[in-house]
């Protein structure tokens, strides 16, 4: 038992360590081209492609995202996002955005605890919030980080670190793209 508990504080400890180390922020990215808008770049229809791999790296689930992005008449940016997983099932989630001040914004949808907090620079965009996820049956309430990079081409890469307790579970990878109409 003894070395089970020294085993996770020493796992416990390097997590910390490794994830106190990350002090990039999106205003390093103040100046890189080109420039994200969410209004411009949401508004009409957006398809993503995405993976989730737990903490081991081992592909858990693959899905597409069927995005219609308005601006409301407050000028709030609304996404109506419908996810299509490999496995059948199906989700809805409807983001409502707002400009919270300078590159920054604030966020809400059903399944979001609280207040999403943006930040946005140059070509990147940092997404945090809390989300109440149903795994097997239960709920459980995870932390996202997210991180867009919008690329030439208008092609915008996501990659979202998930975690509970400040222990990483998984990743999220997104691949964005505009649709056309």
């Amino acid at each position: 038992m003894f070395r089970a508990l020294r085993r996770f504080a020493v796992i416990f400890a390097t997590l910390s360590i490794v994830a106190g180390c990350t002090t990039m922020s999106p205003q390093d990215f103040a100046s890189t081209t080109p420039a994200l808008s969410l209004e411009e770049y949401f508004v009409g229809k957006t398809k993503a492609y995405g993976l989730f791999h737990d903490r081991f790296g081992t592909l858990q689930r693959r899905f597409t995202v069927d995005i219609t992005g308005t601006l409301n008449n407050e000028g709030a940016l609304v996404l109506d996002e419908r996810f299509s997983y490999t496995d059948g099932e199906t989700q809805q989630r409807v983001w409502t955005i707002r400009k919270a001040g300078d590159g920054l914004y604030e966020g809400r949808a059903d399944d979001v605890v609280g207040t999403a907090r943006g930040e946005l620079a140059g070509a990147v965009l940092r997404w945090t919030y809390d989300l109440d996820l149903p795994i097997s049956g239960r709920t459980w309430q995870v932390a996202f980080d997210d991180w867009m990079i919008l690329m030439d081409d208008g092609i915008l890469m996501n990659k979202a670190t998930v975690s509970k307790w400040g222990l990483k579970i998984g990743e999220v990878t997104l691949v964005f793209r505009q649709v056309k109409e």
